[in-house]
């Protein structure tokens, strides 16, 4: 029957039959290996040429090939395989989704795809390639996450598919040009154009690529890091307001290099101003996106919130470089392995700054209201997991949830906070290393994170990130016939309780049912009180007893988990009036973020809401 199924292939090739278009995930069995890019871009017109070469690998014998494509116009397409010449085939557009590409034989190997086509730059969009007016003059911009890239490019628009991009530009003289990779040469042709060429891209996925076309300034920084190449772009006039965006990366970047152990992955690194987007900030490699209003400065007005808030934003997109851009996520399920690492990252380096002789104990303590707000919601019929696969275009509009960023954040730092700070980082490293250039799942991080801390977190990784809601823990002080915590949940499979106490350094156990109860060491007293959240990093809210409070000495608590108690407090329907008493006392706590979370949480009537 193997001979009837390939002719059949074969009838179908030679008389144009076409194939039944895929779902909204194109198949595995033509794989991109590199692309080459030529573009002609005039800013002040509202349409390009463009022509795209495919170097595919082709895993089975197939006369068709799928790849995505939206509001392009396909002017034609052919095939080749040296030294055979190139072979004009049929295409066709399914759904504004898909391209159809039916070539004129059987293909398997490695074939070459051309196609040549059109594509819009509409000055009202704010994905694909667009275009906008400054002062008077056109610039041409690109946001292609997550599935955008097909609006400029025909390609293979998945995460799934990292390849090699090759970029060129052709743009009236007078234009600057910027992408990924460096530039490696501008020629000026007779007919008033420059042609750009820029240098082989690392491996990205399609919505990573990006390129400009305007009469932009750049304000030349001072090399960063492991002398990273450091520019600001901006609009025509504007360079001097990029001074405080450069001088921010050099602040920023060594402390990423640090905690990855890997120097930054591409070369030089461009921040660009967009004049409006649809997102604050697109980490692109080599070519970081923010919006103008978020990351320039009019030199005068730099204000030390201003500055601080603008470092967030750079350390959030800079990690990315390692966290989404060097490695991957496999699906946009595991888009938290981009954006929940981002969003940790940058907080754990936000932190390094602002305790600088300030003392370790206040870690974590600024974000703490942004989890707190996701822990809310998580606790409503608004919640969501984490992990969720969009099945459609309109699916996508939801892959970058809150829950993907905050709850992802808390996740990991709740797996700090159980595993230990220096096994978590020596776990993430191996993750980064493994996987570098590569697309990775959370499958993959937690096998990471077990070899270097010998214990399987998949369980509770699982447990966090697969479900919704929010555990609820009680630990209670047995002490006959000998000392014993009896540690009680709900609402969660595998949660690791972390706590400590009078006399009890930080100990942690994993709840994997309703019940555990633990026999403290040998020879131990029975702790007079017992902090179950310690360190404050635990994604759960603990239930107090009235006799637990009054016997809770509140400036032996840190920081973290003195706000970490007053959001507990809040939420918690029993013993209303030894909450109130607790709540009291922490609305004059030293920490303005403890003192005025305190008192939000009691009204003017004094009980708690």
């Amino acid at each position: 029957m193997r001979w009837l199924a390939l002719a059949c292939v074969v009838v179908a090739a030679l008389f144009g039959a076409t194939s039944p278009p895929p779902g909204f995930q194109l198949p595995e069995d033509v794989v991109p290996q590199k692309y080459r890019v030529e573009l002609r871009i005039d800013p002040n017109k509202d349409a390009f040429e463009g022509t795209v070469l495919v170097a595919l690998a082709i895993a089975k014998p197939t006369s068709t090939i799928w790849l995505n494509g939206r509001d392009l116009e396909i002017k034609s397409a052919s095939l080749e395989r040296y030294p055979d010449p190139y072979r004009e085939a049929r295409v066709r557009t399914v759904n504004n989704e898909l391209i159809e590409v039916d070539a004129p034989t059987l293909l398997d190997g490695s074939w070459t795809l051309r196609l040549e086509y059109r594509g819009r730059l509409d000055d009202k969009a704010v994905l694909g390639a667009y275009r906008r007016k400054i002062d008077g003059e056109w610039y041409v911009y690109t946001t292609f996450t997550p599935i955008e890239a097909r609006r400029a490019i025909p390609c293979f628009d998945d995460p799934r598919f990292k390849t090699s991009w090759q970029i060129f530009v052709t743009a009236p003289a007078g234009e600057k040009v910027f992408s990924n990779a460096a530039e490696i040469g501008g020629v000026p042709s007779p007919d008033g154009q420059t042609r750009f060429q820029f240098a082989e891209t690392k491996l990205l996925p399609s919505e990573l690529v990006a390129f400009a076309v305007g009469p932009f300034d750049v304000y030349e920084g001072k090399p960063a890091g492991h002398d990273t190449p450091i520019r600001v772009i901006t609009p025509k006039g504007h360079a001097a307001d990029g001074k405080a965006a450069a001088e921010a990366t050099v602040a920023v970047l060594p402390r990423l290099e640090e905690y990855a152990g890997i120097p930054y992955p591409f070369g030089k690194l461009d921040h660009l101003a967009l004049a409006d987007g649809a997102f604050g900030a697109v980490e692109n490699p080599g070519l970081i996106t923010y919006l103008a209003r978020e990351m320039l400065m009019v030199p005068g007005t730099e204000t030390s919130p201003r500055i601080h808030t603008l470092r967030l934003l750079e350390a959030h997109e800079i990690g990315h470089q390692w966290f989404g851009d060097l490695v991957t996520q496999s699906s946009w399920a595991d888009v938290w392995l981009s954006e929940g690492f981002a969003t940790w990252i940058s907080e754990k380096v936000m932190d390094q700054e602002r305790l600088q002789g300030d003392g370790a104990d206040r870690a974590h303590l600024s974000w703490m209201p942004a989890r707190e707000r996701i822990m809310r919601i998580d606790d409503s019929p608004r919640t969501r997991p984490v992990r969720v696969q969009p099945g459609d275009r309109e699916g996508t509009k939801d892959i970058y949830n809150r829950f993907v960023y905050d709850k992802g954040a808390a996740v990991l730092l709740m797996l700090e906070g159980w595993l230990g700070e220096d096994k978590m980082r020596d776990g993430v490293r191996a993750y980064l290393n493994d996987h570098r250039f590569k697309n990775a799942a959370t499958t993959d991080l937690a096998a990471e994170l077990k070899l270097a801390s010998g214990v399987d977190p998949s369980a509770v990784m699982h447990s966090f990130l697969d479900s919704t809601g929010l555990p609820r823990v009680s630990v209670q002080v047995e002490c006959t016939p000998a000392p014993r915590l009896k540690i009680r949940q709900t609402g969660a499979a595998a949660t690791p309780v972390c706590y400590r106490g009078d006399g009890l350094a930080k100990t942690c156990s994993v709840l994997d049912g309703p019940a555990r109860d633990v026999d403290l060491p040998k020879g131990s007293a029975c702790p007079a009180w017992i902090e179950p959240n310690a360190g404050g990093t635990g994604y759960y809210r603990t239930t107090w007893t009235a006799a637990q409070l009054a016997a809770l000495p509140l400036v032996q608590l840190s920081p973290a988990e003195r706000l970490m108690l007053v959001y507990d407090l809040a939420a918690q329907p029993t013993n209303r009036d030894a909450a109130r008493a607790s709540l009291t006392k922490l609305a004059s706590d030293s920490e303005p973020e403890v003192a005025q979370a305190a008192r939000d949480a009691l009204p003017a009537n004094g009980k708690p809401r």
